[in-house]
């Protein structure tokens, strides 16, 4: 048989119509194999190869066995045996290709694996950049801050993560200007940062005057609670009760030490009288925090001591104080008994 006649039975007029065709039977065959499961995907091009070669031989035969005149040779060609030949070679030459491109496995697994490889590797970097960004999302500042919050937000990063004491300055004198937060680390962070910018009686002059105009009982608060005097810091008290009779500061600053001092040159009647009062102002600070949330006068209130606690324990320390003070008291009282007998 003539090297011409193999070619036109293996490439025929619509030669690239059987190469599509097979091209896709190989594809549709990977597919399967891939959704099967094959153990051994290289078994999938033996099946299209034997098929193949028994379509060959009665496709060849049958062009051999044709003789002259050419128009029967050309019939021969075009036989249905012929064109299965066809499509079964170009489908076994695809899935070879395919095999070759899965390198031991089937090409649509071997690109799916590296898909969900680069998936995966996305998913990852993307896990990583969450993590990272939880991590530097609380350093933030807030671009457009509206709310008190916002403004104390800013005034806190640049007070204590940028050591920004002009900006943190800035911010918490904004924060005042437009809001009433009524927070008590609002005004702690207004005394401390405020304390860079003006002198200590400059400072709190500035925050009586503003928690008087703005009617914020916190700022009055932290303002008694740094002043030198504790009847200047009980006057301050008494007008912070006026404006939020719910904060349990205003009626006992348990932060302020000064308000528990026992003088050593005072008289035991004076020590008695400031246990007492001590005592009193512990137990009145309870009652009032029972009201409402104590974390509630804070923005962030996880940075601050538990005062009911620290109350509480005061509270005991202070009784047994006062108790000891009313003995000394009575037995300096028996003594001037028997010294006018």
């Amino acid at each position: 048989m003539k090297l011409a006649t193999i070619w036109r039975v293996i490439w025929p007029e619509r030669g690239p119509l059987f190469a599509v065709t097979g091209g896709i039977v190989s594809l549709l065959s990977d597919f399967t194999s891939f959704l099967a499961n094959i153990a051994n995907p290289n078994l999938l091009v033996w099946p299209l190869v034997a098929l193949a070669g028994l379509l060959a031989w009665f496709c060849f035969g049958r062009v051999g066995a044709a003789k002259e005149p050419p128009e029967k040779t050309e019939e021969a060609v075009q036989c249905r045996e012929c064109d299965a030949f066809r499509v079964m070679l170009f489908a076994s030459a695809g899935v070879a290709l395919l095999l070759m491109a899965g390198q031991g496995e089937t090409a649509t697994e071997r690109f799916g694996r590296q898909l969900g490889v680069i998936q995966e590797q996305v998913a990852d970097i993307a896990e990583d950049t969450t993590a990272i960004r939880d991590v530097t999302s609380s350093a933030e500042l807030v671009r457009s801050p509206r709310s008190a919050a916002d403004f104390y937000r800013n005034a806190w990063i640049h007070s204590m993560v940028r050591r920004d004491a002009d900006q943190a300055w800035a911010s918490i004198q904004e924060l005042y200007r437009r809001h009433t937060p009524n927070k008590l680390d609002a005004a702690e962070l207004y005394f401390s940062t405020g304390r860079t910018h003006l002198t200590r009686d400059q400072l709190l002059a500035q925050m009586v005057d503003v928690g008087r105009s703005r009617r914020d009982a916190a700022m009055l608060v932290i303002a008694g609670r740094n002043m030198d005097s504790n009847d200047d810091a009980f006057r301050l008290y008494e007008e912070a009760r006026a404006i939020d009779a719910d904060m349990p500061f205003a009626y006992w600053d348990v932060a302020r030490v000064q308000l528990m001092q026992i003088s050593g040159g005072a008289s035991a009647q004076e020590n008695l009288a400031t246990a007492r009062a001590t005592v009193v102002g512990h137990e009145r600070f309870l009652e009032v925090a029972s009201r409402k949330p104590v974390a509630s006068y804070f923005y962030l209130p996880q940075h601050q001591a538990d005062f009911e606690t620290l109350a509480r324990s005061q509270l005991d320390s202070f009784r047994q104080n006062a108790a000891t003070w009313e003995r000394i008291v009575q037995q300096q009282q028996e003594m001037e008994a028997r010294r006018r007998r």
